[in-house]
């Protein structure tokens, strides 16, 4: 983890959406103690059961979410956040304590703002309150779809989920960079790492998609879609 130097938000070329709702002077005042950090690849940048004294805003690179098992070693992530993303929103309205892990997929660039600036905030400007519901509320409804992927779907169907939520909501491409490992692909899966690369090798079989040097590229997002529904 490298620190650097605090960058002025109103000259940032990268700001959360809800943050261009703030005047110049509430954006002063919301990032008088902001830090900007780097972190390298597998760093983690939160632990589960610490103080949730920050929120994290990504200005470049790519984090997982996950929570930590206290019985075996196998984690299980919950999402993948890019670019402009916020999280640790849940304690600015409950615990006060980080339910879950973070950490940099890639080399990442990351600001870090004091809860209580933003919770003071929140009281000063009512659209940038809506602005953090809504990025709260969108990654509850994930948190929801991923619960029922989880319990509900057989192995394909997990698989056919896990690349459209990177395609769709992660990287916008049919065509992206495979960042998660496969034991971190089957950790968010619920699922063995053989039977996640068996359950791959079967898509790539169908040329439903393919799997080359690390790309992951959707061929047929119908026949996706469809077992990701169906499967």
């Amino acid at each position: 983890m490298d620190s650097k130097s605090n960058k002025n938000c109103e000259n940032c070329d990268t700001i959360a959406e809800c943050f261009k709702s703030l005047s110049e002077d509430e954006l002063k005042k919301i990032t008088e103690n902001k830090v900007q950090l780097k972190f390298n690849k597998k760093e983690v940048v939160a632990k589960q059961g610490s103080f949730a004294s920050h929120i994290i805003f990504i200005r470049k690179g790519y984090l997982k979410l996950y929570i930590e098992s206290e019985w075996e070693a196998k984690d299980l992530i919950i999402n993948i956040f890019g670019p402009n993303q916020l999280i640790g929103l849940s304690s600015l309205f409950e615990s006060n304590t980080y339910q879950y892990s973070v950490a940099a997929l890639v080399p990442s660039e990351l600001c870090l703002f004091e809860v209580n600036d933003i919770k003071y905030m929140i009281g000063q400007n009512s659209e940038f309150a809506l602005g953090i519901l809504r990025r709260s509320h969108r990654s509850t409804i994930h948190a929801y779809n991923q619960l029922y992927n989880l319990t509900h779907k057989q192995l394909n169907g997990r698989i056919a989920s896990a690349f459209l939520y990177l395609s769709r909501q992660v990287f916008d491409s049919a065509s992206f960079e495979i960042i998660l490992s496969r034991n971190e692909l089957a950790n968010f899966t619920a699922m063995s790492t053989m039977s996640a690369v068996r359950t791959i090798k079967e898509l790539e079989k169908q040329g439903i998609i393919s799997d080359k040097n690390g790309i992951i590229e959707i061929k047929d997002f119908k026949a996706l879609e469809n077992i990701s529904r169906f499967g």
